[in-house]
């Protein structure tokens, strides 16, 4: 089994894109089980205004849920251990599609961040981001809202193939202020739980192998749970999914709680 094997602080993702040796070099830490943190580079002040924009929208707006299909809608969904699921969760997720416009500009604002992705995963930095899906998949940025009182998402591992190595994610809070129990995690080589939300902080982005065992366990179990606060942890989802009509890659495999 894959493990977690050390954390790197690499400072600014804008200052290994066009260093072909150290990407090199960090693909490499990657495959084996090495996560790196690096600084997005972009002003906390406007990710605060992004996720009051999400809780605007998660409060005033129904969530619905569509399968990802060319040309679907932007949309926001609750999951609340929903068993349709490829792996199962308490979330509440506000998803983004390159095809769709929105205000804040979002797959211009983290570019870089789906850059480094994809050029990590052996790919042109543009793969998978423009206006129509590309070898039946598409970029999609998530936003996920995990509520304390028990927001979690069971231990799983994400499928490696030609779309991807790595799933990026931005925390978007702070573990401490936030939330105080649970959080995200990876396993180690000894079957221990190394906690990612301790690692890094607002706005910095973390890369590790999608294969290793991750997940998230439940934010503050012992708080009241209360979907509508918006009260809980909350992180930036860059990923690469395929679209629903396609079977060339696996579904995440979900290791249960």
């Amino acid at each position: 089994m894959l493990c977690y094997d050390k954390v790197v602080r690499a400072g600014a993702i804008d200052d290994v894109l066009r260093d072909e040796v150290e990407l090199n070099k960090i693909r490499e830490d990657i495959v084996k089980g090495c996560i790196y943190i690096f600084n997005s580079g972009i002003d906390k002040l406007l990710l605060e205004r992004i996720r009051k924009y999400l809780i605007s929208l998660g409060k005033n707006s129904l969530p619905v849920y569509y399968s990802i299909h060319e040309g679907c809608p932007n949309f926001h969904r609750v999951n609340h251990w929903d068993p349709r699921s490829h792996v199962r969760g308490c979330f509440h997720q506000f998803s983004f599609f390159p095809w769709n416009d929105d205000i804040f500009k979002f797959f211009e604002l983290f570019k870089n961040v789906f850059y480094l992705k994809n050029r990590l995963s052996g790919l042109p930095e543009t793969s998978f981001l423009s206006s129509v899906p590309e070898d039946g998949c598409v970029a999609r940025l998530s936003f996920q809202y995990y509520p304390v009182g028990g927001g979690a998402l069971n231990k799983h591992k994400d499928p490696v193939d030609y779309h991807q190595l790595t799933v990026p994610t931005m925390l978007l809070c702070q573990k401490g202020v936030d939330f105080h129990k649970g959080g995200a995690y990876v396993m180690n080589h000894l079957d221990e739980k190394i906690y990612i939300d301790e690692l890094s902080d607002w706005g910095e982005v973390t890369y590790f192998n999608a294969q290793m065992v991750h997940g998230v366990d439940k934010i503050d179990p012992d708080a009241e749970h209360c979907w509508e606060e918006f009260k809980g942890r909350w992180i930036a989802l860059f990923a690469v999914n395929k679209l629903a009509s396609s079977n060339r890659i696996s579904n995440s495999i979900d290791l249960g709680s």
